[in-house]
Formats: C-alpha cells, sequence, structure tokens
C-alpha cells in the first residue's frame, strides 16, 4: 500500500510526533507532502518515507490541488491521510480529482468552525472517544468516526531508574511532582503552582519551553516558591526524567487525550489529571491515578495532598500505572488497529 501524507502544520508536537511514530511501524510505503520550512521537512532524514515539498498554506491553491492530484496518480497512491485545517481541504479535492480515498485524523479537541471537511472525507480518525463525541456533538456523521488511541512507545517509556535526576536536583526526602507539557495557558500550569504553595515536603519539576515561561517564572518568584520548584527547558531525554517522579501532573483545561500522562504512566508513575477531554480515559481513576475538576486549584491541591501524603497509595497507582498502558495504549495496539482501518478503506473503495 501507499500512502500520502499532508500535514500543513509546521510545528513539532504530538500532533507530529503520532504520525511519525504510526508510519515507522507501518510496512507501506509512505509519501510526506509538507512545507519546506516546517519541522517535519527539517527532520525528514530521520523519519520513515519520500519527502516533496508542496504550499498548503491556503485552502484553494488549485495549483496545488492539480499538483499533488498528478502526483497521486503517477505514484499509484492508495490512501491519503490528511491531520489539520487546510491539508485536509486540499486532501478532500484531491480525493474527488482522483477518486483516491483520505482519512483525517483529528488530534485535538479544540472548537471547529464547520463539519463539513470532515464529512467530505472517508474516515475521521479520532485519538480519543471524547474527540469523537465532540465532532458527532458538531454534526459530523458517527459512520465516518473510528476511535485509535495514540499509542507510545512502551520499550522506550520504562520504570527503571537509568540516570539519578535527583540526586542531580538536589533532592532527598521531598516527594517528587513532575509536569512534561509545553508551557502554554492552556497546560493550566498555574493551577498547578497555586496548588503547591501550601503543601509540604515537594519539589515540582516543570519541564518544556513556550510563551508562558516568564509569567511562571514570574509567579514563582512573587510567591516564594524558588526553593520548591525546578524549571527545565525542552527536554529529549524525557524517558530518563520521568522514573525519578513520584506524581505526574497534567493539569489542562482541554486536552484530546494526553500523551504525556500516558508516557508517565508507561514509566510507572502514578498520575493526577483533570477532568476533561480525554483525560479520563487515558488514567484510570483509583487505579492508576486521581481525577480533578479542571480549573480548580483547590480540588487539585486536594488530590494531590492525597497522594503527597499516602506513598501506598502512591506506589499502588504506580505498580497498576504500567500494565494498564501496555495493554490499551501501545504503539502495537494503535499500529494494528489503524492497519485494519487502512485496508478496509482501500479495499472498499
Amino acid at each position: 500500500m501507499k500512502i500520502l501524507e499532508l500535514e500543513s502544520s509546521k510545528g513539532w508536537g504530538g500532533q507530529e510526533k503520532r504520525t511519525v511514530r504510526l508510519n515507522s511501524c507501518l510496512d507501506y510505503e509512505i509519501f510526506w507532502g509538507v512545507e519546506e520550512d516546517s519541522e517535519l521537512f527539517k527532520r525528514k532524514d530521520k523519519i520513515k518515507g519520500e519527502f516533496f515539498d508542496i504550499k498548503l498554506n491556503k485552502i484553494y491553491n488549485i495549483f496545488t490541488i492539480f499538483k499533488l492530484a498528478f502526483f497521486v496518480r503517477k505514484n499509484f497512491i492508495d490512501l491519503i491521510v490528511t491531520h489539520s485545517g487546510k491539508d485536509a481541504w486540499i486532501g478532500n479535492f484531491v480525493s474527488m480529482l482522483t477518486g483516491v480515498p483520505v482519512i483525517r485524523v483529528r488530534h485535538l479537541i479544540m472548537p471547529i468552525k464547520s463539519p463539513k471537511s470532515y464529512n467530505l472525507s472517508t474516515k475521521v480518525v479520532c485519538v480519543s472517544k471524547q474527540v469523537k463525541e465532540y465532532l458527532k456533538s458538531k454534526g459530523v456523521k458517527e459512520e465516518k468516526l473510528e476511535v485509535i488511541y495514540t499509542g507510545i512507545d512502551t520499550d522506550k517509556f520504562i520504570p527503571e531508574i537509568k540516570k539519578d535526576f535527583k540526586k542531580e536536583w538536589g533532592i532527598k526526602d521531598e516527594v517528587v511532582v513532575g509536569i512534561v507539557a509545553v508551557l502554554r495557558s492552556q497546560k493550566r500550569h498555574m493551577d498547578l503552582l497555586e496548588a503547591i504553595k501550601t503543601i509540604d515536603n515537594i519539589k515540582l519539576i516543570i519541564v518544556g519551553e513556550g510563551p508562558q515561561r516568564r509569567n511562571i517564572e514570574n509567579f514563582i518568584k512573587n510567591n516564594n516558591l524558588e526553593n520548591k520548584v525546578i524549571m527545565m527547558v525542552h527536554r529529549e531525554d524525557v524517558d530518563l526524567i520521568l522514573p525519578n517522579f513520584d506524581i505526574f501532573v497534567l493539569p489542562s483545561r482541554e486536552e484530546a487525550l494526553g500523551t504525556s500522562l500516558l508516557e508517565a504512566q508507561s514509566a510507572g508513575v502514578c498520575a493526577l489529571g483533570s477532568k476533561v477531554g480525554g483525560i479520563p480515559e487515558c488514567i484510570k481513576e483509583n487505579h492508576t491515578g486521581l481525577l480533578f475538576k479542571p480549573l480548580n486549584p483547590q480540588d487539585l491541591k486536594e488530590k494531590l495532598q492525597i497522594l503527597v501524603n499516602d506513598k501506598d497509595l502512591r506506589e499502588q497507582f504506580s505498580n497498576n500505572a504500567r500494565e494498564f498502558i501496555v495493554k490499551n495504549f501501545s504503539v502495537e495496539k494503535m499500529v494494528k488497529n489503524t492497519k485494519k482501518l487502512y485496508e478496509r478503506v482501500v479495499d472498499e473503495e
């Protein structure tokens, strides 16, 4: 099978990483149509597939649409896969011209303006049940929607401590609370900082980079939290950092799934997440972690205090977490379910 991936996003976040991780495990021939200044194109030498530069910045770019249609016919493409708003429309137009089916992957749970581009697609892959329910509520036809959870590398994210970061951080007896997330307002780092202000014997590790860094640093300084919080930049060795956490927290106000929570639990860390979006699907409440009300620092504080005070409960959740992730969110399961869908869609055309 030959797959054409279209991605107009230029970033390197969970969406792009999921797509690369999936395609690296598919035994298909992969072609990537992306912009030359995108992070995907810059990393093309390390990604499986053949890359070419194509302008995806405008929905009604006739030159792009006909160029892609020619490419699809010339290379006998079996399936087009799209991921973002602009490339989804372009992919639909190319599908109309060539008769090749198109699958839209919805990675986010942010509001959509219209269900039209989704309903034009052959199928829509949702990364969580919550994403599916949201799209359905907005008019996307239910028969179009398929849930395939994001899979993480459970061979990479393991409980074994390969590097003792606690020693590097100067931590002895404190409970280590961690968050790995882009420093954006929707991740609600401030809620977590507010929650830890009056909790004793903890150290908060913030890993990530983003536009909220200065605001977060100012909050830490203004509330005299310098001795409680360690700020780190974006790291590529998160798999080595996670096993050093005792508790992983994600207080987002919106989240399609919560990949960082999956990675943390795969590394054997008990989880604490806001009850929003797909997060309740990736934490098994009272089995691998706890949930709290979103945008509610007080509820977050109370749930965090429970875990900080109860070492046995943390260990129980940690022991359950790894098994839960391997069973439900492995790369192998994502690949298996995706192959079934792709082959069914192609066979039906």
